[in-house]
């Protein structure tokens, strides 16, 4: 199970297949551990229920929190991930060190979104919406003031939507969320299963692969 986050992971309506050096890196795991992985591409509240509830399911790009950690069997990172907060240039919402300090901004967030529901924690007020896009849309609409992206995947939307990235304008970043992504498995996926992905994602470090899926999609795998 994963969910639209390109370039990381991006669908094709035309053909149903997923693509991405994170659906590649994933794909290799499958392939070394020598078991058949399907692609399944869903809404990311809908991905994440299934991958809580379904027994022998895996989950990418996924973040690795404290309130997860006993939720899933974590196999190890497959996607960088870079959070900041996007506002539009011509927008009052200043530049600043602390993301903390900007909390009287709105932001729009994609329900069950790790980067929307840690604002809102933090005090900020967040309207959820169904979508990333529905979130770039309200941005520029003026419906909102902020949005929390990854670095290259949100102005990536924002082209993916006909919409000129240059009015997009980074104001904060947000180390705390700022990791790795992670492969990972429902808790009801059998153990040797586990420890065969894991030995399999190793190997694919180890061996160079990684790197080189990664080295080929013009993206750094690691911060």
């Amino acid at each position: 199970m994963t969910t639209v986050f390109p370039p990381y992971v991006m669908y094709s309506d035309q053909t149903g297949e997923a693509s991405g050096p994170a659906v590649d890196t994933v794909r290799g795991v499958c392939l070394t551990a020598e078991i058949t992985c399907n692609v399944r591409v869903e809404p990311w509240a809908r991905a994440y229920a299934t991958a809580l509830e379904t027994p022998n399911t895996l989950i990418f790009s996924v973040a690795r929190r404290p309130d997860r950690e006993d939720k899933f069997h974590w196999i190890g990172t497959v996607s960088p991930y870079h959070v900041r907060l996007f506002s539009l240039r011509e927008s009052s919402v200043p530049e600043v060190a602390d993301w903390h300090a900007l909390s009287s901004f709105p932001v729009a967030g994609q329900l069950g979104d790790v980067k929307a529901q840690y604002l809102q924690n933090a005090g900020f007020d967040v309207e959820f919406v169904p979508s990333a896009e529905t979130t770039i849309r309200m941005l520029y609409a003026g419906r909102a003031m902020l949005v929390a992206g990854d670095s290259l995947s949100l102005p990536y939307r924002v082209r993916a939507l006909d919409i000129a990235d240059e009015d997009l304008h980074i104001v904060a970043q947000i180390p705390e969320l700022s990791t790795e992504l992670y492969l990972a498995a429902s808790l009801s996926t059998d153990a040797l299963l586990v420890e065969n992905l894991r030995q399999a994602l190793d190997e694919l470090k180890r061996n160079g692969s990684y790197e080189r899926i990664w080295s080929l999609s013009g993206v750094a795998p690691t911060n």
